[in-house]
């Protein structure tokens, strides 16, 4: 994705946002002093040129280096992975008591991209699943999705954030029950970068012990001229599904042309750019086959 208009002030508050999580009593001069070397290196850039998740990647290693920390988020995203493997048995349950298991386990996989995990509110989350049906998708293409996991053997899945991965664990046990001969591989960054799970949380929460884990970029989203070789390997092997989890990922592959595949996007909408591009609401959630261009 190129950059867009709504883009620009998103990075500096995502800057301003990250301090203020990280290291509330921070002064305001790293705070301005950092924001300002995000804007040199935005008044240097091509704005033609692929701009996601290159830019994101940018900000958030200027935070590091302005707080000395390679990994500032650790803490942060182990606390996310062991809060959420508390819920990991009931939200099971739920599933396997579903009319339609697979469905029930990609609504909880959205869903897991939507709570805050830093507060206590194991009720409001089951009682999310429970609520939420078919037509709380803004935009539902799960029907189209199924065919394709019919005709395909290979499912490349683009993991996001810490924490949320439980839930993608889930959603892989569920499809493996549902697919036995389905090949499934998910990708995570090869790097810290906000967040975003790596390798590391992926064994945390035994993910690894499921399904084949490889990595992908160090860049919030995917990067593909810096992706590993396995990751391309996978990505462009021909007749296989990919399934692409939150905004940074769709990011990354909007306006991409993937041919041979079928790809889709699960994600909530947390921007206005992305009530533009789906018209949707901010906060709805999507499941959306990518389309020509899109």
């Amino acid at each position: 994705m190129i950059l867009e208009p709504e883009c620009i002030p998103c990075l500096f508050n995502q800057v301003l946002r990250a301090f203020q999580l990280l290291k509330p009593d921070i002064s305001r001069e790293i705070i301005l002093e950092t924001q300002k070397k995000l804007m040199e290196y935005l008044l240097s850039f091509n704005l033609e040129k692929r701009a996601s998740p290159i830019i994101g990647k940018v900000a958030y290693n200027l935070v590091a280096e302005a707080l000395g920390v390679k990994d500032p988020y650790a803490s942060i995203k182990k606390e996310y992975n062991q809060l959420a493997l508390q819920f990991y048995d009931e939200a099971k349950e739920l599933i396997n008591n579903a009319r339609d298991p697979l469905f029930q386990a990609i609504i909880i996989a959205a869903l897991g991209n939507t709570i805050d995990f830093g507060t206590n509110h194991k009720i409001d989350f089951i009682k999310d699943i429970k609520n939420f049906t078919p037509e709380n998708l803004a935009i539902n293409d799960f029907n189209i999705f199924k065919q394709s996991l019919q005709n395909t053997n290979h499912l490349l899945i683009l993991l996001d954030n810490a924490g949320e991965i439980v839930f993608d664990k889930l959603l892989v046990e569920t499809m493996l029950k549902t697919f036995p001969e389905l090949e499934i591989i998910c990708s995570v960054r090869s790097d810290p970068i906000i967040n975003d799970a790596t390798v590391e949380d992926a064994k945390f929460i035994g993910l690894t012990d499921v399904v084949q884990v490889i990595e992908a970029s160090g860049t919030p989203g995917i990067d593909l001229p810096s992706t590993t070789d396995e990751f391309k390997k996978q990505f462009f092997l021909k007749d296989g599904v990919i399934l692409s989890k939150g905004q940074g990922n769709f990011e990354s592959l909007y306006g991409m042309e993937i041919s041979g595949k079928d790809v889709y996007y699960l994600l909530k909408a947390k921007c206005s750019l992305m009530e533009r591009l789906f018209s949707v609401k901010e906060g709805d959630i999507i499941f959306k086959r990518k389309t020509e261009n899109f």
